[in-house]
C-alpha cells in the first residue's frame, strides 16, 4: 500500500486517524452541515450525503460566521464531529472550534494537498509535529 506523508504547520495540537473524506470546495458547518447526524446536507455541496462523524476532513477552509462554531461545537458533542481537520488555509473560528473541542488541526502544507489525499485514504493527522500521513485506497 502506497503511502505519502505531507507536512504542514500543527494548529491545534493532537493526533488522530480515520477514513479521509475531501473537498475542493470550503464548508460551512452553520448551513450545510447536520450536527445531529454528523451528515453534509448543503444541496450544492459536493459532500452532499457524506457523513463526517470520525473522519479526516480535508477542504480548502471552513466558510461561514460565528454559527459555523456553534455548528461544529454542536456535531461534537453529539459524537458526530470529524477527528481531524486539514485545511490550506486556517480559519480563526475553525480553529477556535478545534481548540474548544479538542480536534487536531493542520494546515498551510507542502504541495498540492488535493493531488495527495483522495476521500477513501486512510489519513494519520499528528497536528503536535504537523505532519499528516497518507494511505492510499486500493485501486
Amino acid at each position: 500500500m502506497e503511502t505519502k506523508r505531507i507536512v504542514g504547520k500543527g494548529i491545534v495540537g493532537g493526533r488522530a486517524e480515520g477514513e479521509a473524506v475531501v473537498s475542493t470546495v470550503p464548508l460551512c458547518f452553520r448551513t450545510e452541515y447536520d450536527p445531529a447526524t454528523g451528515e453534509v446536507i448543503g444541496l450544492r455541496h459536493p459532500l452532499r450525503g457524506q457523513n463526517l462523524r470520525d473522519k479526516v476532513l480535508v477542504m480548502p477552509h471552513t466558510k461561514g460566521s460565528c454559527g459555523n462554531s456553534m455548528a461544529f461545537s454542536t456535531g461534537c458533542k453529539e459524537g458526530n464531529g470529524p477527528a481531524a481537520l486539514v485545511c490550506l488555509r486556517r480559519e480563526p473560528l475553525a480553529v477556535l472550534s478545534c481548540v474548544v473541542n479538542g480536534i487536531p488541526m493542520v494546515s498551510d502544507l507542502e504541495g498540492d494537498l488535493f493531488e495527495v489525499i483522495d476521500t477513501g485514504d486512510f489519513v494519520h493527522v499528528d497536528a503536535d509535529a504537523g505532519v499528516v500521513t497518507v494511505w492510499k485506497k486500493p485501486i
